[in-house]
Order: C-alpha cells, then structure tokens, then sequence
C-alpha cells in the first residue's frame, strides 16, 4: 500500500534498511562513521519513499570546495575561482567549506576527507591531480562538480572553459601580426584536457597556415613549485635551442610572466624583439611590462556556476548536473606587436 510522505518518518526508514534510528540520522547528516555500504542501503530507502527529514535532523547544506594541492601554494587561478563561489554563496541559505586537499602519499583518501568534513556535495579544483580518485566519489553518487575537468557520472558534472577555440583565437591573431616561428611552452599535460586541447590547437593553427612546425617550439612542462618559475625555465630552454622564434604562447597567465622575465634576460625586448601571449586572464597580466596580451576564460563564473548547480541540484530544482562550457575572449594589450 502506498505511504503519504507524512506517514514516512525517521524510524519507518531505520526499519526498511535494518539499520538503527540513529544509524538513518547518521547518513541524513553525513557523518563519517557510517560504511559505504550502509550509506547506500540507507540513501535507496530515503528515495524510494522520498523521505524529507523532520526539524530534528534536519541541517543546513554543507557544499565543500575541494582544491586540489599537488604543489605548496594556492595560485591566482584559483582564487579567482573562489572569488565566484564567494560571490554566489554570500548569504545565501548554504554553508561552504574550504577543503585544502594535498596529495601526498601519507594523504587520508579524499572520499575519506570528504565524509570528515560532512560535505553534502563537492567542487573540485582543480580535478587532475586527484584524478585517479573520481572514480571514488562517482560511486559513493556524491554530488560533484568538476571545474575544467570532464569525468561524469550519475552525480558527475563540469563547467569548463574552451580551451580549444581559446587557443586558436590566440594563434590566429600571433600570425595575423606576421609570426610565423611560435614556440609553445607547455604545461602539465597529465590528465589536463585543457592544456592537451590548447596545444593541439596549436598544431592545427600552424598547419592550416601552412607552417611547418619545428618540434624545438614545443617545450614540455618543466615541474616547478611555482608556475611561473616553470615559464622562466621553459622559455630560457626554448631562447637556447629555438632561437629564430619570434612569439611564444604560454599555455597561462603565470607561465607568461615567468617567460618575460625570461626573454629580458636574454636580451631581448618584448614585445620589439619577441611577442608573449598567455592564457586565463588573470587580473594582474594588466599591470605587468609590458601587459599582457591573453586569451581570457571566465574563472568566476567557474566557480559561481559550479557551486549554484549544486546547490540547485540539492534542492531538487534541476535533476541532472550539466556538462557545459563557457566560451573565451581575446584581450589585446601590449606584450604582441607585429613582425618588422
């Protein structure tokens, strides 16, 4: 016989699942000590009679903001992200909660991390360095989304930036100012559908214009604790083996101001001897000398759209998280002039 949800209460879902009162309000308010296992027979019975609990176990939603630290510093990137779950979040009816996550081999898991800090639901960023953990919290069905990473699942959405079409609009404008000779400094390719699709668009540009790449352009990521440490190392290295470039495209905003700093170093003027152009548009690219010339993605939008989806989704005001992508813009300035 079909139930009333006023009917269902606390102790009809306890004795549905076989479990204890206190064990049902264990899972409603996410503690941690609670297996998998139960969680999820608990969670099929709170479903299936669309349980809805009471003032007494009731909390407030509880969104966590995972960011992911293979490194020891929180870079620009990322606070220009969580400017826009700020932005979002304020006052409104959520709580969230900053999760410093480093991986680092005596690291508790991060589906353990997660269920500690009672997180109803989860932005990661960014997602490649715990990449080889998604899988964990896809089948625990927790509510994640991704910010510029494109794993899905049941609970499994992205909001994420157009890497590709970023990168070409970048490239097209280096040769339509004359370049022909670009060097491309890589960053992490590991798991990082972004800078794979940046530097793809790289090729392509250079082959529909009908430039023969030489491979001594592309310079792979060189591991540093500061991203724009790696910028500096992977221009000096490409000024040395690759010394007829004209224009380097750096794959961010850091590795840019590293790679000026560089191009100074050695001599050479920017923009009058060699071009720099960046990608994420970052604030300060403006006040650098000379400013940045960049491809701009939309990281507060990120990190506001990540963190009101799931907020809508936890209200049941959407049934499925998105996979969705927010385009880019060129921003000219001065770090690009044309070839004498």
């Amino acid at each position: 016989m079909a139930r009333h949800k006023k009917d269902i209460n606390i102790r009809l879902v306890a004795e549905q699942a076989g479990v204890s009162v206190a064990t049902v309000s264990r899972v409603v308010n996410n503690r941690t000590d609670v297996s998998e296992t139960v969680r999820r027979k608990v969670s099929e019975v709170i479903e299936r009679f669309n349980f809805a609990p009471t003032k007494s176990v009731e909390r407030r939603v509880n969104i966590g903001i995972v960011v992911a630290l293979d490194g020891p510093l929180i870079n620009d990137y990322i606070t220009q992200i969580l400017d826009g779950v700020a932005g979002y979040s304020d006052g409104g009816n959520l709580d969230v909660t900053v999760v410093l996550y480093r991986v680092c081999p005596e690291a508790k898991t991060l589906l353990q991390t997660i269920r500690e800090r009672r997180c109803d639901a989860v932005v990661i960023v960014p997602p490649e360095p715990v990449a080889d953990q998604l899988g964990d919290l896809r089948d625990a069905e927790i509510p994640t989304m991704l910010i510029n990473g494109g794993l899905t699942g049941p609970k499994m959405g992205y909001i994420g930036n157009e890497s590709y079409s970023g990168a070409v609009k970048a490239m097209e404008y280096l040769i339509a100012c004359g370049h022909r000779r670009i060097g491309f400094l890589c960053n992490s390719l590991v798991n990082s559908n972004n800078h794979t699709q940046r530097l793809q668009a790289y090729k392509d540009v250079l082959a529909r214009n009908g430039i023969a790449g030489d491979p001594a352009w592309i310079v792979p990521h060189h591991p540093t604790e500061q991203t724009a440490d790696a910028g500096f190392d992977q221009c000096r290295s490409l000024l040395k083996h690759a010394p007829g470039v004209t224009a380097v495209f750096c794959t961010n905003d850091e590795m840019a101001m590293g790679a000026i700093k560089a191009c100074w170093e050695a001599g050479l003027r920017v923009p009058d001897d060699i071009s720099v152009i960046g990608f994420d548009g970052l604030p300060y690219g403006k006040y650098l000398h000379p400013a940045l010339t960049t491809v701009r993605q939309p990281l507060t939008e990120l990190g506001a759209g990540a963190v009101r989806y799931l907020d809508e989704f936890l209200k049941g005001q959407r049934t499925v998280l998105p996979e969705e992508t927010l385009g880019t813009e060129l921003v000219i300035r001065d770090s690009v002039t044309t070839v004498k």
